[in-house]
């Protein structure tokens, strides 16, 4: 837990100072009028680097935004255990690939295997978030991502030869030898 020194300030109010984890000094001063004061010192404990004076409406708006009130990030532990599950894969389209010449939604891609083309690298550009319409040529570069399940499928589904048919049986009889 964050320790927090609290003086009172005759006549003006409140201050209170905080330690931070990478060795700052932060003070807020609360005056009697409302308005709040933050400081920030860095190794010289005496003069501050920064200085700036709050209402205080915008010292509470500041507050609960700093308190979550308005955005709740995502915890380091959900985001881990998302990514466990998420696979990201960058795929070169080469000549006789599945993708060549192919649009995403010709594929369709997401519908098959449920992962997301979220870009395509073509010539040094980017194209992001890319609609089904597009069409993948040799040398992009496609970026997709999955989870581990979906992508296995879709890793499959592309390496699966395009161009190259099997032979099919012929459908005429044999033709007889005549030894």
């Amino acid at each position: 837990m964050v320790e927090v020194k609290e003086t009172e300030l005759p006549a003006i109010g409140r201050k209170f100072t905080i330690e931070t984890e990478s060795d700052e000094t932060v003070v807020i001063v609360v005056r009697l009028n409302g308005e709040r004061e933050v400081y920030r010192f860095t190794e010289d404990k005496d003069i501050p680097i920064t200085e700036t004076t709050f209402t205080e409406d915008e010292a509470r708006t500041i507050g609960s935004i700093l308190a979550g009130s308005y955005f709740q990030p995502v915890q380091e532990t959900a985001v881990e255990l998302l990514m466990k599950e998420m696979a990201m894969e960058w795929i070169k389209v080469e000549a006789g690939s599945i993708l060549e010449n192919k649009t995403i939604g010709e594929l369709a891609i997401r519908k098959k295997t449920g992962v997301s083309v979220i870009s395509i690298l073509r010539k040094g550009k980017v194209v992001p978030n890319p609609l089904p319409k597009e069409t993948m040529h040799e040398g992009d570069t496609i970026i997709a991502v999955g989870t581990n399940e979906q992508m296995k499928a879709f890793l499959t589904l592309i390496e699966e030869p395009t161009g190259k048919t099997a032979e099919k049986p012929s459908t005429n009889p044999p033709e007889k030898s005549e030894d």
